[in-house]
């Protein structure tokens, strides 16, 4: 519980607990067995709540439960890869960082469906998946903009390629969790291996 939700009235606090609940229980049911696991019945068991309380906090029923939680945990990437990056210096180990924040999310119980996300469970999220993708992007784009990069290298492209990159790692961390710390050196090796001669620049849009 966070020291904001502390100063609330003690039915709000209750109220986020239980959707918080609520949530917990999608994530570990997507993780286990992406959107087929997370009928009503199912959730309503792994919370331990009834089924209407479920409906309560969330009248879309299971699918906006899973757009929750899928948002939820893209929040949370995103906040800590921000966070993570502002404390280093340097392309490399600045986009490790970013990668840092999705393995380690990745490789939990509850996040593992955030790295690898089951084909049935797309249609569902189509609306609102992207988001974190798209800003950690940006920022990679932006620290391989400041980097001495080969001549005539492509930054829209190098941009494309390492955040593929981070997202496979995603994905494999998601059913190797001891892999985490690996992905981040093969994030920071990779992105340092993309550096050359001091003053060469990188090749934008006109």
């Amino acid at each position: 519980m966070t020291a904001e939700t502390r100063r609330l009235p003690l039915r709000e606090r209750n109220r986020v607990r239980t959707r918080s609940d609520i949530l917990d229980a999608a994530a570990e049911a997507l993780s286990d067995g992406g959107y087929a696991a997370t009928a009503l019945e199912e959730l309503s068991r792994r919370a331990g709540l009834a089924r209407g309380t479920l409906y309560a906090h969330f009248p879309g029923g299971r699918e906006e439960i899973v757009r929750a939680v899928y948002l939820r945990v893209a929040e949370e990437v995103e906040e800590a890869g921000r966070a993570l990056r502002e404390q280093e210096s340097g392309a490399p180990d600045r986009i490790a960082a970013l990668a840092r924040a999705l393995v380690e999310r990745t490789a939990t119980a509850s996040g593992r469906f955030y790295g690898k996300t089951t084909a049935d469970a797309l249609p569902v999220l189509a609306d609102v998946t992207g988001g974190t993708s798209a800003a950690f992007e940006s920022l990679i784009r932006e620290d391989l903009a400041a980097t001495d990069l080969p001549t005539g290298a492509d930054l829209d492209a190098l941009t494309t390629a390492v955040s593929g990159a981070l997202r496979a790692s995603a994905a494999r961390t998601a059913t190797h969790p001891h892999t985490v710390p690996a992905q981040v050196d093969a994030i920071r090796c990779l992105v340092s291996g993309l550096a050359s001669t001091p003053g060469h620049r990188p090749q934008g849009p006109a």
